[in-house]
């Protein structure tokens, strides 16, 4: 049995100030009770993701935990998700951490954005 190897290269990830602004104001979005995806169209044959988790959230421990479980269910789904796009995840204000549910609904919330995308 061969398994594909699930991994998450600098290749799909978001980088960069600009680039994340530009997918927020841009691009559709939707959300569950625990996250916001922001999603926008790319031109490469590929999707990149980004996370952004705001200091109000919590102190660094408190982000980075979230960080992990956010990039953890990616790396699980992200061949699963539509190809050509870019997008931004993060926490809704005033969330809980549950990695159970974010693991849940991810792919869920990810087609649902991708639904919403402006035409």
């Amino acid at each position: 049995m061969v398994e594909r190897r699930q991994t998450f290269p600098k290749q799909v990830r978001l980088t960069g100030r600009d680039s994340f602004g530009h997918v927020i104001q841009k691009g559709g979005f939707a959300a569950d009770g625990i996250l916001v995806a922001h999603v926008l169209p790319n031109a490469l044959a590929y999707s990149r993701f980004g996370i952004t988790i705001p200091k109000r959230t919590g102190n660094a421990v408190v982000r980075n935990r979230w960080k992990r479980h956010i990039r953890e269910s990616l790396r699980e789904i992200r061949v699963d998700v539509a190809q050509g796009c870019d997008f931004v995840i993060r926490p809704k204000k005033g969330a809980e951490l549950d990695a159970k549910q974010i693991r849940r609904g991810m792919i869920k919330l990810l087609s649902r954005a991708v639904k919403r995308l402006p035409s």
